[in-house]
């Protein structure tokens, strides 16, 4: 995977946390921003779920996971926010930040913008490539007839 620079990733923090999806939600953007920054800063042992929901959510110290399911519900709920947000407002983004299932550890992945990518061979694109070939191999054999024909060689 492509490191990317932590400017670009706190950029593409602010224009997502600025997206009417997280802009008028306290949650989800201090969930993110508290992922984020934390494995930027390279404290990952700090992005559990306890620690989470003491940090985020204002939960009491003695904040037990298995008996207060803030943080999976918040996560999931982040999420599809980060997903409609990608398939939205942010499409032609070139970063993305994502959190994928099992874990509240951020990735963040350089991706082609939508149209940019190399363009890959179509069925029409086959048969017109086909046709053009077979078109070339029909001049070409008529070409070789007829030069056999002028150098006067005989038929049977």
């Amino acid at each position: 995977m492509i490191p990317v620079d932590p400017l670009a990733i706190r950029a593409e923090l602010a224009r997502v946390l600025a997206s009417p999806g997280f802009a008028h939600n306290e949650r989800l953007p201090r969930f993110l921003r508290f992922v984020a920054e934390r494995h930027l800063e390279g404290r990952e042992d700090e992005i559990k779920e306890s620690v989470i929901g003491v940090e985020v959510f204002n939960r009491r110290a003695d904040f037990d996971p298995r008996q207060d399911s803030v943080v999976r519900t918040e996560a999931a709920r982040l999420r599809s926010r980060l997903g409609e947000y990608y398939s939205g407002p942010g499409l032609s983004s070139t970063l993305r930040i994502e959190m994928p299932k099992g874990g509240y550890t951020p990735v963040f992945s350089l991706v082609e913008p939508p149209g940019e990518s190399p363009r890959r061979p179509t069925r029409r694109r086959w048969a017109a490539t086909g046709l053009i070939a077979a078109g070339l191999a029909l001049l070409a054999a008529g070409a070789w007839r007829i030069a056999g024909d002028a150098g006067g060689r005989s038929r049977l």
